[in-house]
């Protein structure tokens, strides 16, 4: 029985890491043409202390090259630190751009980024709403791609995502991470399953948002400004969506400088996986998990107990594999490959990552801003 059940979780996480190659492949890299559609903008940045990242943001927003109408709403999020006095002459400059500020007294809410950003929304005039983190610097035609992918009737556009930093191996891993993730979220939404969305480079029809009461039943969740939200859209009737793999479209993001700094954000990732209204993704989410305290405890098990070394190093290598086809794929169609040389040592890390991140994210054990 043992034998069959690690079976079945080797032959799952293989057959959807496979899946996941032919989704990568099927990730379109679309350029703008001069017929592409130019509906109205609003980019929506929410701040919260983010001294060290604001200013490079806002010049990186002030120099995209969009034809079209477009604006930048910042959200100051009742920073402590010197942001808003970045942000408000920077925007007395730039009339494109317009500071709002979520009052220091606000209430407690377990993920107050969602109340800044629905408080930007309420205040955008585009068409379109983009979302875009404070540590992110989008290439200067970010806004024309993602936009020009807004035809017929596409209404939620996901945009990839690179790590900067340097080569240390905490910044390479996160490199490496960063890449499946982006190459999960396109081979989702590029097999019209969309199962993972990224706020750091997101885009909706403002419209939609509104109709399904924006982030209402997701307020109490300490994250789900993407993923959830992204679920709850494409329920509703004739909404289209797509995945933009233009390189003019991939945001570069900052990665954490301490380890345990990742370990938190990665468990406030992890921290709604049972909150999924899709009760067979959640199981699904559960069989993944599964695999993976297998494939932590499976070495101690073989070390210290009289279990057979295949249940150990077979599960291993179908992960390593599989891992290797999908993540060599991604960082061709992504032009990134050079992350592939710490793909073993990340391999390994990334078990007992996973491992730890969830249940301190199911029990909200990690702070964060």
């Amino acid at each position: 029985m043992s034998v069959v059940i690690l079976g079945i979780l080797t032959g799952v996480y293989a057959v959807l890491l496979l899946t996941f190659s032919v989704g990568i492949l099927r990730a379109k890299k679309k350029p703008v043409t001069e017929n592409a559609p130019r509906p109205s903008v609003s980019v929506i940045v929410p701040m919260r202390n983010e001294e060290e990242f604001a200013e490079r943001t806002l010049h990186a927003l002030a120099a995209q090259n969009y034809a079209g109408e477009w604006e930048v709403i910042c959200v100051d999020d009742r920073s402590t630190d010197s942001t808003f006095s970045i942000l408000d002459p920077f925007s007395k400059k730039n009339p494109r751009f317009h500071v709002l500020q979520v009052p220091k007294d606000a209430p407690f809410l377990e993920s107050p980024k969602k109340r800044a950003l629905e408080t930007g929304f309420k205040e955008a005039r585009g068409e379109v709403l983009m979302c875009m983190d404070a540590d992110c610097i989008p290439p200067p035609g970010w806004i024309a791609s993602m936009a020009s992918r807004f035809e017929g009737n596409i209404q939620i556009v996901q945009g990839a995502k690179e790590n900067n930093g340097t080569n240390s191996f905490l910044h390479s891993y996160q490199k490496l991470e960063t890449l499946g993730f982006t190459a999960i979220e396109a081979a989702g939404f590029s097999l019209g399953i969309p199962m993972v969305a990224s706020a750091a480079a997101l885009a909706y029809k403002k419209d939609l948002f509104f109709k399904v009461d924006g982030f209402g039943d997701l307020v109490h969740l300490s994250s789900g400004d993407d993923d959830m939200l992204i679920h709850k859209m494409i329920r509703e009737p004739q909404v289209e969506f797509c995945y933009n793999l233009d390189p003019e479209a991939i945001v570069k993001t900052a990665p954490v400088d301490k380890w345990k700094t990742l370990l938190f954000q990665r468990a406030r990732w992890a921290s709604n996986g049972t909150s999924y209204t899709n009760k067979f993704y959640t199981f699904f989410l559960t069989l993944i998990y599964t695999f993976f305290i297998w494939l932590f405890i499976s070495p101690w098990l073989v070390l210290f107990f009289d279990f057979p070394v295949s249940w150990c190093l077979i599960p291993l290598a179908v992960k390593i594999g599989c891992d290797s086809i999908f993540l060599t794929l991604a960082a061709i169609r992504t032009r990134s490959l050079r992350f592939l040389p710490y793909l073993l040592p990340a391999e390994l890390l990334q078990i007992p990552m996973i491992v730890f991140a969830v249940p301190l994210g199911i029990l909200k054990l990690f702070k964060w801003k």
